[in-house]
């Protein structure tokens, strides 16, 4: 018979991380050209950071990378510029299947033999993973899952209930350890939540927070797998999967799917010990939390326009996480051997940049292959690939995606800039996404759609 395996032996565990873009429609038009994993942050893919989270946790083998036909060639493009030990493979399932449909596919493929993680495509986190998994063991946790404690607000900005929009409710003991209640403020009538009975005599002690944000991080025992067979029609595992779980805790377990003493295999107990043999035994269902405070690990997703600039600007200054911008290149900023003291400390700069004169980059991520005129000033901006800024163009808090152009003296401010999109010399735009549309003589012309 096999040996149980430990949360600290290298490769007992694997992790599937979902890069099929379902979430990638709030970076419109970033992703309109490009998987939401291969976004650059800090000119590094978004997915090289949830690969080096697992790396650093030292007890994950192999990595399952779910996405579609549509973004398996980038991503290929991606995996193959990872050079640690782990073992990546790329997963692909149907167009629009949500995590819990990823789940059963790679169930149903023999690829999930034990406890596994699942990490959301746009997750950056530097909290240390082996915790998480130690935690899950510890409890015999059916589920383990990240919380992230946002900062206080002032209280001029207090929430209304109108303005719960995205956040969840969420329950847990005085240890903080313990998940005992879960849901979207959406699912709330006015904020109202209802709290049963059963649960409030097993923890009278109950906290309920509306500032832990989630961060699409999970650790859960194989077992768990079983409820999706018998939920066919769940087809998300944070919307359904995951508080349908938190619920179980204090209601008839009756038809749930729990592995019982007689009938559990011993290669599905993926991380023995004597807490989550005895949990499992009884029939019980555990959800867990590791929360982070609001000034610890750096802990985000970045999947919206404001949360993925954010991340750029975090991770391009450094201190505000323990992850590094990609390497600067070697040769020198082209151009006139102009000086790189103008693309400050604060910045990236991608390979073979062309930089004019009195030109000034602050606070941005310039990719490979960017050419900027002369003048030029970029205050907190991104730009990926390839992307030409003529003479004495201001930017400022703007996202520019591959083979864009902004023309001569055009002052941008809060914009998005599609793939290829050209801006007219001149232009002055504020709060707009531009996308491509071809004019009667066939170039690519911005169009404007307001945010």
């Amino acid at each position: 018979a096999p040996l149980p395996r430990t949360a600290t032996a290298v490769g007992m565990l694997t992790a599937v991380v979902l890069a099929n873009g379902n979430d990638g429609d709030n970076l419109y038009p970033l992703t309109e050209d490009m998987p939401l994993a291969a976004l650059p942050v800090g000119n590094r893919p978004l997915l090289s950071y949830q690969l080096e989270m697992l790396q650093r946790a030292g007890s994950f083998g192999e990595v399952l990378v779910v996405t579609n036909d549509r973004h398996l060639s980038r991503l290929e493009a991606v995996v193959s510029e990872y050079r640690g030990p782990l073992r990546i493979e790329l997963v692909v399932v149907e167009e629009g299947a949500g995590s819990a449909d990823a789940l059963r596919t790679l169930r149903g493929r023999g690829r999930l033999a034990g406890d596994f993680a699942l990490i959301s495509g746009d997750t950056i986190s530097d909290v240390p993973f082996q915790k998480i998994a130690a935690m899950h063991q510890l409890h015999g946790a059916s589920v383990t899952v990240l919380l992230k404690q946002q900062p206080p607000r002032p209280a001029a900005d207090k929430k209304k209930a109108r303005d719960l929009d995205g956040t969840d409710f969420v329950g847990i003991d005085e240890s903080r350890q313990r998940l005992l209640y879960l849901e979207s403020a959406a699912d709330c009538d006015g904020g109202v939540i209802t709290v049963s009975e059963s649960m409030l005599r097993a923890h009278p002690h109950l906290e309920v927070h509306s500032d832990l944000a989630d961060p699409h991080v999970y650790l859960f025992a194989h077992w768990v797998l079983e409820v999706l067979d018998h939920k066919p029609h769940f087809s998300s595992a944070k919307f359904e999967l995951l508080p349908y779980l938190v619920r179980k805790q204090f209601l008839d377990q009756a038809n749930l799917p729990l592995p019982q003493a007689e009938a559990q295999p011993q290669q599905a107990t993926a991380m023995s010990s004597a807490a989550a043999t005895a949990a499992r035994l009884a029939g019980a269902v555990r959800c867990c939390c590791y929360v982070v405070p609001h000034d610890g690990h750096y802990c985000m997703r970045a999947c919206s326009i404001a949360a993925y600039m954010q991340a750029n600007l975090d991770i391009c200054k450094g201190g505000a996480a323990t992850f590094d911008k990609a390497a600067e290149p070697t040769e020198p900023l082209r151009e006139g051997n102009f000086a790189a003291s103008n693309i400050d400390q604060q910045s990236a700069r991608g390979g073979s940049v062309e930089l004019g004169p009195r030109s000034q980059v602050k606070k941005s991520a310039v990719g490979p292959h960017c050419r900027l005129g002369a003048g030029v000033r970029l205050t907190n901006c991104v730009l990926m690939e390839g992307v030409v800024v003529h003479d004495k163009v201001h930017m400022s808090n703007c996202i520019l995606c591959r083979g864009a152009e902004v023309h001569e003296g055009a002052t941008l401010k809060d914009v998005q800039v599609g793939s290829n999109v050209s801006v007219e010399a001149g232009a002055n735009v504020k709060s707009e996404a531009l996308t491509a549309e071809v004019d009667a003589e066939g170039s690519v012309v911005g169009s404007a759609e307001e945010d």
